[in-house]
């Protein structure tokens, strides 16, 4: 797109692709160093789920490897944060974004695509288990992808999708 011609474009859309497909927090995406990125996989060291550290290797979609890939290799990163401060004109930072920052950009963009409603940071999360839940995902599917301890929190984000395809709507409406 347009957007992703600049730097920044490249990053906010790279962070906004990698939060989608592994359900991250924005904690954990600023956490991404260059080391965490194999050739398929993002490797989270620890999460708010895995505070000991022990790591899970979560799948990236071939798309966002290519976002991540044009991103890193304009910025010229090449070890370290992936996710930096861009100044203006493209001139990127050494220094890790922060969280509030990663908060504001998701904010942005969403607004410039015309999203209404509230945004959160963990927006990304949420509707990426709304979508595996419109694309057939089983509550348990969801919970392994956003490494929730329990069902509770993917059941609830995908409610209303869940009940059109439960046990009144298949037996009673003959949906399957």
């Amino acid at each position: 797109t347009e957007v992703e011609n600049t730097l920044v474009g490249l990053r906010d859309a790279a962070i906004i692709r990698l939060m989608s497909d592994c359900l991250l927090r924005v904690s954990e995406v600023v956490a991404v160093n260059v080391d965490d990125l194999k050739e398929k996989t993002l490797t989270l060291r620890s999460s708010k789920s895995d505070q000991e550290g022990s790591g899970e290797s979560l799948y990236v979609c071939d798309a966002t490897r290519n976002v991540l890939d044009r991103y890193r290799e304009r910025a010229d990163i090449t070890d370290g944060a992936v996710f930096r401060h861009i100044r203006r004109g493209d001139h990127i930072q050494p220094n890790r974004l922060h969280p509030h920052s990663a908060r504001r950009i998701i904010k942005k963009r969403a607004a410039d695509a015309g999203v209404k409603g509230l945004i959160s940071g963990h927006s990304l999360r949420v509707g990426s288990a709304v979508s595996l839940a419109q694309a057939g995902a089983t509550v348990v599917d969801m919970q392994v992808a956003g490494r929730w301890k329990s069902s509770e929190m993917p059941a609830h984000y995908a409610k209303a999708e869940l009940a059109e395809r439960g046990a009144i709507a298949r037996f009673k409406d003959g949906k399957r």
